[in-house]
């Protein structure tokens, strides 16, 4: 009889073990496949924090300047693009560099473990590696797990080593610790998202544009609410990255709101878990509707390209539409806080409020960027997985593959830079009472689509030598030079090197810069074209 009883529960106990049999050699092989990649982005990450306190050092040595920044700072365009200002310790460099810097660090850290976890969950299922690694004995949750595991540790060992290189520059260390333990915690939390889009869709792209969609949607609800109340609102605390930002490093640190992202973190990843649970292996638990029997017809490849990417199209165009909209409502709030601030009073004087247009066209831009860059890659992924074989198998050249691949992206570009600008336009227009404003900076948004070329051209190349990592640095470098160029004080032969910095619209048309630009995007095409033709297939 107890032989009986107990024979069930052993069975249990064996087989609730068995749904993580595997994880520590698949946890070893993703450190094996990224040693190269986590090792860049790690090594970019620390360094940041050692030349970005003697860069903000540099441009701020005295009281004066410290004062005259902080009041350029709590302006509602720079409260979005920074963080929170608690009313102490304003002029005090570590606040400084916790309100100027945190975002940024925020938002790539993020991107990194997104990119992390898709990459060994999702993509492997969709291109079929995770099928040969389940035939062996492997449980259900071990490639989620060892997914999370390698972003938790690689989250880890950014905390150590940015906090251990921003206070060798001279920041206390608890405050410092209190930085990097908050940038790290946002970053585990849009992991742990990532898991769960993961499991929501059957496409890779598909699963990674959500977790990017809910970072910048927690982006977005962070500056809004942030405006509404310079040291953070009620709606602040709908996103988590005013959890971290409102740890208060430098100011009055409080460790309670990090306990928030670890509570966050933990409930995604058992919501992850419940829906990898109950779905099918290389299925979604939303269907996925580019199955349906009676989809239209694509009769081109142009047509197949612009299917593939239609999504995350329509998903970036709404992004930046709102991001637009968000930008030109704020130009009055601006231009009242000038009547106050005899700092912004002289910029307007000298650049006019087309200069303020302009900053906010080359934010939306070079967030656009990255979707040109996605666009263009995609090939280079469907390579790797096999699926670009079925197209060149049949009467489709790769000459016309790739450079149809460009003028999609080019295409949704176009689509989002309109979107963008009349988002912004609407803002400025309505709040300011000029309609004219609408179509001004919506044609100022289109200007930035040679731009937008340059970085097709680019990642075409990346596609032709198959190196991706050449493209996302092309947009690292766009983001970097905008943000934090003059924070970081990069010589201005460097920021020039910038398509979206030579873009000066709606405040000037420099034909002569968009020609080049033109031009410059044809000859990197042809010549990826070229490579492309001649190479072996993946």
């Amino acid at each position: 009889m107890s032989t009986t009883a107990f024979a069930p529960r052993a069975r249990v106990a064996h087989t609730g073990m068995g749904l993580w049999t595997g994880t520590l050699s698949l946890l070893r092989l993703a450190l094996r496949r990224d040693r190269v990649r986590l090792s860049i982005w790690l090594a970019a990450l620390t360094l940041m924090m050692v030349y970005a306190p003697s860069a903000i050092k540099l441009a701020y040595p005295d009281e004066a300047q410290r004062q005259a920044r902080v009041n350029l700072m709590k302006t509602p365009a720079a409260i979005i693009m920074g963080g929170p200002m608690f009313g102490g310790n304003e002029t005090d460099l570590g606040a400084m560099m916790a309100n100027e810097l945190m975002l940024t660090m925020i938002v790539a850290t993020s991107i990194l473990a997104i990119l992390s976890v898709i990459r060994h969950t999702r993509a492997e299922e969709e291109g079929g590696a995770a099928e040969l690694v389940l035939s062996s004995v492997v449980g259900r949750y071990a490639r989620t797990t060892a997914a999370l595991i390698l972003v938790g540790g690689v989250n880890a060992a950014l905390a150590v080593t940015m906090t251990l290189a921003m206070a060798s520059t001279g920041f206390g260390l608890v405050d410092t610790a209190a930085m990097c333990l908050g940038i790290t915690g946002v970053a585990m939390v849009f992991g742990a998202v990532a898991a769960v889009t993961a499991q929501l869709w059957r496409q890779s792209r598909t699963a990674t544009g959500a977790a990017m969609a809910a970072l910048a949607l927690a982006v977005f609800v962070r500056g809004i609410g942030d405006v509404i109340d310079n040291s953070g609102s009620a709606l602040s605390w709908f996103s988590p990255i005013a959890w971290a930002q409102q740890m208060r490093a430098f100011v009055d640190v409080r460790w309670w709101p990090f306990a928030l992202l670890v509570v966050l973190t933990l409930g995604l990843i058992a919501l992850a878990a419940a829906l990898e649970s109950r779905r099918q292996y290389d299925a979604g638990t939303i269907p996925s509707s580019g199955e349906r029997p009676n989809a239209h017809e694509i009769k081109s490849v142009l047509g197949l390209h612009l299917t593939l990417q239609r999504g995350q199209t329509m998903g970036w165009s709404a992004g930046l539409f709102l991001g637009g909209l968000a930008f030109g409502s704020m130009t009055k709030s601006l231009l009242d806080a000038a009547e106050d601030n005899e700092l912004i009073q002289r910029v307007l004087v000298a650049q006019g409020t087309d200069s303020v247009y302009t900053t906010m066209t080359q934010f939306l831009a070079a967030a656009a960027t990255a979707y040109v860059v996605s666009a263009v890659l995609r090939l280079l992924n469907d390579e790797e997985k096999g699926l670009g074989e079925v197209v060149l198998a049949g009467a489709v050249s790769r000459w016309r593959w790739l450079v149809t691949a460009v003028a999609s992206a080019l295409i949704g570009s176009a689509v989002l830079m309109f979107f963008a600008g009349l988002g912004n336009g609407l803002g400025a227009g309505i709040t300011l009472g000029e309609p004219g404003t609408i179509a001004r900076l919506t044609l100022g948004g289109l200007a930035y689509v040679p731009a937008m070329a340059v970085m097709a051209g680019i990642a075409a190349l990346s596609v032709a030598v198959r190196r991706g990592w050449i493209g996302w640095i092309a947009v690292t470098f766009v983001v970097v030079s905008l943000y934090l160029g003059a924070l970081l004080r990069l010589p201005s032969w460097l920021l020039d090197l910038s398509p979206v910095g030579q873009t000066t619209a709606p405040s000037s048309y420099p034909v002569v810069a968009m020609t080049a630009m033109v031009i410059v995007a044809v000859a990197l095409t042809l010549v990826a074209g070229a490579i492309y033709r001649r190479r072996d297939a993946a």
